[in-house]
């Protein structure tokens, strides 16, 4: 389970946000990965290098850093959704290309692509390999959203016809069923609107309606499609933001919408709830971060200090206890 979205601000500023839903503790706070990042992949035990710095929710796993979501210095942005009962990857290895479980995939897209125009071409030597080799141990079934400066957003689904990247044009993203699925589905919830029906008669009974009406159509549940419609109705409908700083706070509100609380989604291996709430902010190369238990907005930025000078991996912890800010 987890929510992504693509979104622009009236400036300009482009952003790609997610919540993180899950079961598994996955432990990750703002990571930042240098340039020539040396990595060694769980698949064929081959070290990689990012070519370039990447700012994102991160963790370390053995020897390796890796990352859910993020950005790079060049603004490509992407972010990994679990995709159940549906990712088929390859059997067997493609000698002369490169390998890789779906974990480690990220890594390699935001370390050595300047944008999604680049990706389409690399991604012809990447085949993501059925293994339960990763340092999650069993195979994990992912699909993932990409988008960078020029305000493109794509998908890619792996379902045994190799890696193509779809467009997304609703700018968002969810679990199982694919994106298609959900593109098709959002035919079922035209009558969804921001404004409220009017009064409407009956023969001679005039009805009137009792409170907010207009949404009615929308559903309510934390399925991957209950978050698709609400989260694509939302983004569409929700005022928008002038600058860069409004939109964090816009995005935040869409992404609520869809924060699954503790307890309401419960599973045979524990509770899959909303870890985190990220937003990059791909034009000013900054990430915002909201984890569970501390609803204050922690913020890093990916400065050229920080992508010149930074030569290991740095992790920035946050305060995993709510905070309070007193008024008197």
């Amino acid at each position: 389970m987890c929510t992504s979205i693509s979104y622009e601000a009236l400036d300009g500023a482009k952003f790609l946000s997610r919540t993180m839903d899950f079961a598994f503790e996955l432990n990750g706070v703002p990571t930042f990965l240098p340039r020539e990042y040396e990595w060694i992949s769980s698949f064929d035990k081959k070290t990689y290098q990012a070519d370039y710095a990447i700012l994102g929710t991160g963790a370390k796993y053995g020897s390796n850093y890796m990352v859910a979501d993020g950005f790079n210095e060049y603004g490509l942005s992407a972010a990994e959704l679990y995709f159940a009962h549906k990712a088929k990857y390859d059997t067997e290895p493609t000698p002369g290309s490169i390998n890789l479980v779906s974990e480690e995939f990220l890594l390699w897209a935001l370390g050595n692509n300047k944008s999604i125009a680049e990706l389409k071409e690399n991604i012809k030597n990447v085949h993501i390999i059925e293994s339960d080799s990763g340092v999650m141990g069993k195979n994990q079934p992912l699909h993932w959203i990409f988008s960078d400066l020029s305000g493109a957003t794509y998908v890619l689904e792996p379902e045994g016809d190799g890696l193509i990247l779809q467009e997304d044009k609703t700018g968002v993203m969810t679990n199982t069923p694919d994106y298609s699925w959900h593109e098709t589905n959002l035919a079922n919830y035209l009558g969804a609107q921001p404004n409220n029906f009017g009064a409407k008669k009956f023969g001679d009974l005039e009805v009137e309606p009792l409170g907010q009406n207009g949404t009615f159509r929308l559903p309510g549940g934390y399925t991957a499609v209950d978050r698709f419609i609400r989260t694509a109705f939302n983004r569409e409908v929700i005022e928008k933001p002038v600058d860069a700083k409004e939109a964090v706070n816009t995005i935040m509100h869409i992404l609520d919408s869809v924060d699954v609380p503790k307890g309401a989604n419960t599973k045979p291996d524990g509770s899959s709830y909303t870890q985190y709430q990220s937003i990059h902010d791909m034009t000013n190369r900054i990430m915002y971060y909201i984890p569970y238990a501390n609803r204050n907005t922690f913020k890093v930025s990916m400065t050229d200090e920080m992508i010149n000078a930074q030569k290991t991996p740095k992790e920035f912890p946050v305060n995993m206890t709510q905070e309070f800010k007193e008024l008197n």
